[in-house]
């Protein structure tokens, strides 16, 4: 299973997750845990909620260290968890999650978390709680090797090779360490990674930088030094060099994609910078230039592709987080054509038609979509929900409660789901 995207995790993870950062924000680590703990509920594959519920764990028990006990309170879910690998490792993930935010540095239920990850198709999660780990045991050889075999089997050739150079140095007389060493620069080099085609340096091979200065005009090492400025969030430099490349080879058309990348993480940096100092001015203005650049970043794209309508997905809902709306409802036509992101489509179309105030034609649309989800899941209980509000908001009081009723009979603690029942204004 992929790992979720925040923009694409269903619309009743939001508002957890949003409660969840502003929590975490305020060092009110206990609230965030439990408010990113509701969003995996939801989504157990949106990995961002589980970086972030990790974050909280840490900081957490710093402040509040797992007394000498907690391994024997822990260990009836250890077993629990343990029992449950084989036959049903997802819930196996979710329990060692729980064991981890008592204590998210203990090795033993980090393995198991990563045991369960694997078994279940999840590596990205295994990584993530490998990679937690690592950074408090850096030395930890066993633990490096698992992280190398995770990063090879999911592409990261550069941090696998990173991993290799990390255990040969630890380990110098180890021939099998250096074989698996040379084998992952092999790969590197190969240009696994994409931007990272040059192979990084080790004790006996020149930097990058001294690499250009004998080859200036090999665009391998003009790429790995992008990467390597942005890796090192020099972004202003990186997004010089990016643009000076562009214009040496303009058939690159991956260069201008990695320019938009490269111009977002500035963006949201300074917005970040901008938040911090509670400057709302700034905040506003960058905000602003940040969904106008991500706008132009998705245009540029279907413009490029225009039959790619998985693009066009991508293109409407940036107009839509806009209030773009008819150029938003125009993208979303479209891809309502690609039969993956079709029910994801006809919701945003729902929603857009329902802004401008065209309550009839957003009804249709998420009939329409109704109709295509026969099964009670969480994408059935968003579009029940959206419709009954907007039945009930529209005159249709009875027909929008039954369609709560369907949300409330099986899951009563959806959003206000309860509220809107058993006290209707």
């Amino acid at each position: 299973m992929a790992e979720v995207k925040l923009d694409d995790a269903p619309e009743s993870a939001l508002p957890y997750f949003n409660k969840g950062m502003q929590a975490l924000n305020r060092n009110n680590h206990a609230y965030a845990m439990d408010m990113f703990e509701t969003v995996l509920s939801i989504e157990p594959r949106l990995l961002s909620a589980r970086r972030k519920l990790r974050t909280a764990a840490v900081q957490y028990t710093k402040q509040n260290p797992a007394g000498k006990l907690s391994l024997a309170r822990n260990l009836p879910l250890f077993m629990k968890a343990s029992g449950l690998l084989k036959k049903q490792p997802e819930q196996a993930v979710e329990l060692a999650e729980k064991l981890l935010r008592t204590d998210p540095l203990n090795l033993k239920y980090a393995n198991l978390q990563a045991d369960a990850a694997e078994a279940a198709g999840l590596p990205e999660i295994a990584i993530l709680t490998l990679e937690i780990i690592s950074q408090n045991q850096p030395s930890d050889t066993a633990l490096l090797t698992r992280l190398a075999r995770l990063y090879q089997q999911t592409d990261q050739t550069d941090m696998e090779f990173e991993c290799r150079e990390r255990i040969a140095k630890q380990n110098p007389g180890d021939a099998q360490a250096a074989k698996a060493l040379k084998d992952a620069a092999a790969r590197l080099t190969m240009g696994k990674t994409g931007w990272q085609k040059a192979a990084p340096p080790t004790a006996s091979t020149p930097t990058i930088q001294e690499q250009l200065k004998q080859d200036p005009d090999n665009p391998d090492l003009q790429l790995a030094r992008i990467d390597q400025l942005i890796r090192e969030r020099k972004y202003d430099r990186a997004i010089q060099t990016l643009e000076a490349f562009s214009l040496q080879h303009p058939e690159n058309t991956g260069a201008e994609k990695k320019l938009f990348a490269v111009r977002e993480l500035e963006l949201s940096a300074r917005l970040a910078a901008a938040e911090d100092e509670e400057d709302e001015d700034a905040v506003t203005s960058l905000r602003q230039e940040l969904i106008n650049l991500q706008i132009h970043s998705a245009r540029r794209e279907t413009e490029r592709y225009p039959n790619d309508l998985q693009l066009r997905f991508e293109l409407g809902k940036r107009y839509y987080n806009a209030r773009q709306l008819n150029e938003a409802i125009q993208q979303f036509q479209l891809a309502q054509n690609n039969p993956h992101r079709r029910i994801r489509a006809l919701i945003y179309l729902g929603k857009a038609f329902s802004v401008k105030g065209q309550t009839d034609i957003a009804t249709e649309q998420f009939e329409k979509a109704l109709t295509e989800l026969p099964d009670m899941n969480e994408t059935r209980k968003e579009v029940l929900y959206e419709l009954g509000v907007l039945l009930m908001q529209t005159g249709s009081a009875e027909k929008g409660a039954s369609l709560l009723k369907e949300i409330y009979a099986v899951d009563i603690g959806y959003r206000d789901v309860a509220k809107r029942i058993e006290n209707p204004a």
